[in-house]
């Protein structure tokens, strides 16, 4: 595969893609802190307290995936 696209052309597939699974590391981190959450409301019985604040945790990993992944574009 390397013989047929030029460097710059795999710099940018490789871009590509690592900013697709980008987006769905974010969309996952979000909805297993809010499922995560949710268990914890019903096993404990906290109201809406443990979806809140899984779903606040998940985004806030969602938002680590992308400050760890523009760290590693900016390395290169």
């Amino acid at each position: 595969m390397g013989r047929f696209f030029s460097e710059q052309t795999r710099e940018s597939l490789r871009l590509l893609a690592g900013v697709s699974s980008l987006g769905i590391s974010i969309v996952l981190a979000t909805v297993i802190g809010a499922g995560l959450g949710y268990l914890v409301d019903e096993h404990w019985g906290t109201g809406n307290w443990g979806k809140g604040i899984g779903l606040f945790i998940g985004i806030a990993a969602g938002f680590n995936n992308i400050y760890i992944y523009i760290k590693r574009f900016k390395g290169k």
